[in-house]
């Protein structure tokens, strides 16, 4: 779960908190993320605090950073689905996405099924991966 969840009522926090410890025992290799209340700026400035007031937090460097994000411990994604026609970002994973892959598609999401998911995956396998690097 991505975001800040101190807003939600004590029930759904229980239901969430439930949730993402059943999906933990789940070994299937693959990484699904479910974003509640969640913006990219407002991880930025939670990452922020939570370094300012670590007394053990030492240089900050972007590996020593990263721990601080609601995503610590996950690898950065791959790949980025954006639905609905749309060509932004819309807040999302702003750090975590700096070399990511995009795919974007004008399927709204409802209506993302196993075939758009497989246009999507082979999209990808079409690229070509530099992280950053020039050719």
């Amino acid at each position: 779960m991505l975001g800040d969840t101190s807003r939600l009522s004590p029930e759904l926090r229980a239901l969430i908190d439930r949730t993402d410890e059943l999906s933990r025992r789940i070994k299937s290799g693959l990484t699904a993320n479910l974003c509640i209340n969640y913006g990219g700026r407002d991880e930025l400035i939670h990452a922020i605090k939570a370094w300012e007031a670590d007394p053990e937090r030492g240089e900050l460097t972007e590996e020593s950073f990263e721990k601080y994000l609601y995503t610590a411990g996950m690898p950065d994604p791959d790949l980025i689905i954006r639905p609905s026609g749309e060509y932004r970002l819309s807040n999302f994973l702003l750090w975590q996405c700096a070399y990511s892959e995009f795919y974007f598609t004008d399927t709204l999401w409802p209506d993302f099924d196993e075939t758009e998911m497989d246009k999507a995956l082979e999209a990808y396998a079409k690229r070509e991966r530099r992280f950053g690097n020039a050719k």
